[in-house]
């Protein structure tokens, strides 16, 4: 029997049999064994996560979609620690990127390493509606104000709700929690009462100017639904975990939101 056959073996061998076929193995058949066995434990070990991104372009009449560093910085995130990344969109297709957010002054370091490996993550994604929830680790809404228009509905509620009532780690960043408007557990509660979650502050959206275009101001909704808010002062880095639910202010809280999905 070859060194990865027997891997494949193993779970099903008794310890007799594992001594009695690890005995008949020359030194360089037991090094391959040994690699076969590593491999399959990576593999059992290796998490998978979903990044869900705004499809919109449009909030009203703004050019807008997705903030670019709230999906980038998180795919590097969990790319660099081994995971398997899906990104995926609300209705498919090439992903609508906000241009304030690769102008000169935006554009993260992660948003650049998208652009030089050619930004294929971005391009022609599957749809949300199309994923099976239960196959991943970690289900991550990235933001942006195309979030407004596409996140707060239905539809992407009940995939939240599955996720949490799956124990998934559902994670959301700036205007992400969008996500969370219409997701409740069992019982009819809001998935956030009673939760520590931090969220694009009503001040930050003031201070963009945007606070008479957006649908309704996401802090007041999480405190209206429930929420204990964890507010930090206006573009500086602030990610929360409770639970399984993490959740991050702003764009410069996108890589810290993720860490904190890995612990």
């Amino acid at each position: 029997m070859g060194a990865g056959a027997l891997a494949a073996a193993c779970k099903s061998a008794s310890e007799d049999d594992l001594k009695k076929a690890l005995a008949n193995l020359g030194p360089e058949e037991k090094k391959k064994l040994m690699a076969a066995l590593e491999e399959s434990s990576h593999k059992k070990k290796e998490k998978k996560a979903l990044i869900v991104s705004t499809s919109a372009d449009k909030m009203g009449d703004k050019a807008t979609g997705l903030w670019s560093e709230e999906c980038c910085g998180p795919y590097y995130v969990f790319k660099d620690a081994g995971c398997s990344v899906t990104v995926c969109s609300i209705a498919g297709g090439d992903i609508p990127i906000d241009a304030g957010s690769v102008s000169a002054d935006s554009k993260t370091e992660n948003d650049k390493r998208m652009e030089a490996e050619g930004s294929g993550p971005l391009k022609g994604t599957p749809k949300l509606a199309d994923q099976d929830i239960s196959a991943f680790d970690i289900i991550f809404f990235s933001g942006g104000h195309g979030t407004c228009v596409d996140f707060p509905t239905d539809a992407v509620g009940s995939v939240v709700s599955k996720a949490v009532a799956a124990g998934k780690v559902v994670a959301f960043v700036c205007h992400g929690p969008m996500a969370l408007v219409k997701a409740t557990i069992e019982g009819g509660d809001s998935v956030v009462k009673g939760k520590k979650v931090a969220v694009f502050s009503d001040k930050e959206e003031e201070m963009v100017g945007l606070t008479a275009k957006v649908p309704f101001l996401l802090e007041a909704k999480m405190k209206e639904l429930g929420a204990e808010l964890q507010p930090g002062e206006p573009w500086t880095e602030n990610a929360v975990r409770d639970g399984n639910l993490v959740t991050g202010q702003n764009p410069q809280s996108s890589v810290a939101a993720a860490k904190l999905c890995l612990q």
